[in-house]
């Protein structure tokens, strides 16, 4: 899918959502219009927000799993070094 359609399709379901269904639509029927309306929304739809989208949908890299790892492990005291050092 092209950032260009994905930036088309979240314009559409944030319009139903909000605008159409005046609050009261359920994710379900929201998702359904901007599937099969997104085209009449690509006049507003931007590229870059579209990449956004896409970028942000990817699923976490090893090396960003390792960060939070070293986070979760430095909040509850424990290091690397500290675990080689003990022994």
């Amino acid at each position: 899918m092209s950032p260009l359609q994905v930036a088309a399709q979240f314009a559409a379901y944030v319009w139903y959502s909000e605008a159409k269904a005046h609050g009261r639509a359920t994710p379900r029927e929201a998702r359904r219009f901007a599937g099969a309306s997104w085209e009449a929304f690509l006049p507003v739809a931007h590229e870059g927000l579209g990449r956004l989208l896409l970028q942000i949908n990817q699923a976490p890299t090893e090396g960003a799993q390792k960060s939070r790892r070293r986070r979760r492990d430095a909040v509850r005291g424990f290091s690397a070094r500290a675990a080689m050092t003990a022994s």
